[in-house]
């Protein structure tokens, strides 16, 4: 097969080994190439590795290859084993998965092991643990690593960096051959893959698909990793919280936009029990088997190291989604309650704002607040015009293919800006960015709030807010149209017309 090609996965649970939730979708339709896989722990760390062992058996059988998963953690207070083996809580008050070397190795023994994944692993560490805080009564937070001490928001990222980097290698070398994470939130996918830690997108759920993929896509460009994809069937409370048509297409999309891996999380969704006891298949079950009998195996000559983007954002990713509303999302980054967001950390917000023709909130990523603006039906597709999003140390290479630029957030660093600067030059950059990081020459003629200042080939515009109604007139030629998105690769364009309910699409 052509590495180049999708391989299309579902998910599964390793406790449910002989049913049909289990093997179905490896078995019916189109098939599947690979499962994610559930796993808890057992009565002790022997059995633990016992299950492992018979769990990777089964897929062999099945000829799959599949990842383990867990996400026990996220739920569970405490869950030390029969035989003194504390899975998730540390001495320090952190709590995070603590996988023993001999259990991961338990897996890595057998061919068809993929790697390991943490579930929700940016949402745990943005929101220290939330699902347990609301379980417990006396709604006790846990980090997953200790915090810095002060309010220095560069400081913070810098020491998750080494805590992720230190975590991820140590699962690594017991085994693991690769390590992924999980996106709840547009945030931390830079990070994660600066440290080997696979991106990996959820489509659908409470965001645009879209726009989580132009996320995730920049880290994945800027950082050399392959790209991951889980078409989430749940909607806030909702399971399934989205149509199975809507699903197809979030997995069509999946393959055009040179996804490496993608996967259903509820593919139990696919068959129901009848009265009688026996099993049908559902629509979900129905349109997952049409996706992977059209696409399975089709060849692609593409994949997401392909894609050259338009327009990009080059931001610090200090965490801010917009998380500000009065019941869940406490208003403070990286899971620090010392550290607040201020305007530069909102700044990107409303440059999404701008390049999804005011799909998004300017306040906000999506449906997962309490909001007016939330009290909108839920659209996977957002417009966009080959949109990609980079951290402060994108490199040339990464933004050669760039015509338009947006600067924002509390840091980029010199060598990124001097790349920025020759690209206008030489190549005819459009950048817009606040004063604080155009060169000298150009933010000294910014007059009432803005500037646009011609250099080289290029040019710079300066403005107090990158949604100004004088950036947005002069960019508007390089926005794209605004019911569609355009996916530009080294070889060939797709555009895909954007149905009225954001749903579905076409190909043009």
């Amino acid at each position: 097969m052509n590495n180049k090609n999708l391989l299309i996965g579902y998910n599964t649970f390793a406790d449910c080994i002989d049913s049909r939730c289990f093997y179905g979708p490896a078995t019916s339709g189109g098939g599947a190439d690979w499962a994610l896989c559930h796993f808890n722990p057992h009565e002790s760390v022997e059995k633990s590795c016992q299950q492992a062992e018979k769990t990777a058996e089964r897929f062999a059988e099945l000829g799959m290859d599949f990842v383990s998963n867990f996400e026990f953690m996220n739920f569970a207070e405490h869950y030390t084993t029969d035989d003194g083996y504390d899975w998730c809580n540390h001495p320090d008050g952190t709590h995070r998965l603590n996988l023993p070397p001999e259990y991961i190795n338990a897996f890595a023994r057998h061919k068809n092991y993929i790697g390991c994944m943490y579930d929700e692993m940016e949402h745990v560490i943005i929101n220290r643990n939330l699902s347990i805080a609301l379980n417990n009564k006396k709604k006790r937070i846990y980090p997953m690593f200790p915090p810095h001490n002060g309010k220095d928001v560069l400081a913070q990222g810098a020491l998750l960096n080494r805590q992720l980097k230190e975590y991820a290698d140590t699962i690594k070398a017991s085994g693991a051959r690769v390590f992924a994470g999980e996106h709840v939130f547009p945030v931390l996918y830079h990070t994660f893959a600066r440290n080997g830690i696979i991106p990996n997108f959820k489509s659908q759920k409470e965001n645009f698909s879209s726009l989580m993929f132009a996320v995730a896509a920049g880290a994945a460009l800027q950082y050399k990793t392959p790209l991951w994809n889980c078409v989430d069937l749940w909607h806030i409370l909702t399971n399934p919280g989205h149509s199975a048509e809507e699903m197809y297409y979030n997995l069509v999309f999946a393959y055009l936009s040179g996804v490496n891996r993608v996967y259903v999380e509820s593919s139990n969704q696919f068959y129901k029990t009848r009265d009688d006891g026996t099993e049908q298949i559902t629509d979900y079950g129905i349109q997952f088997n049409r996706f992977t009998s059209e696409y399975r195996g089709k060849e692609r000559g593409y994949d997401i190291q392909d894609y050259r983007p338009e327009i990009g954002i080059v931001r610090y990713d200090d965490t801010f989604w917009g998380q500000n509303d009065p019941f869940m999302w406490a208003p403070i980054l990286f899971g620090n309650k010392n550290i607040k967001p201020d305007k530069k950390a909102k700044e990107w917000l409303r440059v999404l704002h701008v390049v999804s023709h005011k799909s998004t909130s300017k306040h906000g990523f999506g449906w997962n607040k309490i909001s007016p603006w939330s009290l909108r039906h839920h659209r996977s597709f957002a417009p966009m015009n080959a949109l990609a999003v980079f951290d402060d140390r994108a490199t040339k290479d990464c933004l050669a293919s760039l015509s338009l630029c947006f600067l924002c957030g509390s840091h980029i660093e010199q060598t990124t800006l001097d790349a920025v600067a020759e690209l206008v030059r030489e190549n005819g950059l459009t950048v817009v960015t606040p004063p604080r990081f155009a060169p000298a020459f150009i933010a000294k003629k910014m007059r009432f709030g803005f500037a646009q200042v011609f250099d080289g080939k290029g040019s710079w515009i300066v403005a107090d807010i990158p949604d100004d109604p004088r950036v947005v007139s002069r960019i508007r030629p390089l926005l794209g149209k605004k019911d569609e998105i355009m996916l530009r690769f080294a070889d060939r364009e797709l555009h895909l017309k954007i149905a009225p309910d954001g749903d579905s699409f076409t190909v043009g």
